[in-house]
């Protein structure tokens, strides 16, 4: 049974820190948030590679560093971003959690072999995860209403090469899910991602 966790916080680095505060209990858990603009980078990735920081810094977007791995990811309060931490051997379960939650939802989700999420050719998911002691942490960010064009400003791939041994990310087309369910708002999306990645964990048995 995961502890069920709505984020009363609204800044990445808040939601970071409550996220290490959550961990430190040592107790699985599914923890769901939404933040103000940011951008989030891999624990291994060179900043100056992935973001226009001087952008970031005009727009007053937060640039953080998490501790998984993947891609550099833009968010804002049209993204809601969940954390499912679960004992080490659930983890190749729980990476099939996010696309049974949106396949409940109504989107024809396919999974690949990075874990992203696709509708129709185009991502609407990006996950990771991060080894925590005893439990693992399968992170994701899932689009629902985000400002593309700010994401597409922000995120320079491509535009500068590797950085000694940091990732460089990939990029790829993205959509939102608001394109599918217009009527739909995003606290309204964010409660039933949550009941639905919560009917998916159980249907996973985990």
């Amino acid at each position: 049974m995961l502890n069920v966790v709505k984020s009363p916080y609204r800044t990445a680095y808040e939601n970071l820190a409550f996220e290490q505060e959550l961990l430190r209990t040592g107790t699985p858990f599914l923890f769901t948030h939404r933040d103000a603009p940011c951008v989030s980078v891999g624990f291994n990735q060179d900043i100056e590679a992935e973001v226009d920081a001087a952008l970031a810094k005009e727009l007053g977007v937060d640039i953080v560093r998490r501790q998984s791995g993947g891609g550099a990811v833009y968010r804002d309060e049209g993204c809601v971003a969940f954390s499912m931490a679960v004992p080490r051997d659930l983890l190749p379960r729980a990476m099939e959690v996010p696309e049974r939650a949106l396949m409940a939802l109504g989107a024809p989700a396919v999974r690949n072999d990075r874990n992203d999420v696709y509708v129709a050719g185009r991502k609407v998911c990006g996950c990771a995860w991060q080894d925590a002691g005893d439990l693992v942490v399968f992170h994701g960010s899932v689009l629902f209403d985000v400002d593309l064009d700010a994401m597409d400003r922000l995120l320079v791939p491509g535009k500068r090469k590797y950085c000694g041994t940091a990732m460089r990310s990939v990029f790829a087309r993205v959509r939102n899910i608001k394109d599918l369910v217009p009527q739909m708002t995003a606290d309204e999306f964010q409660g039933a991602l949550e009941r639905a990645l919560l009917a998916s964990v159980s249907l996973g048995a985990m």
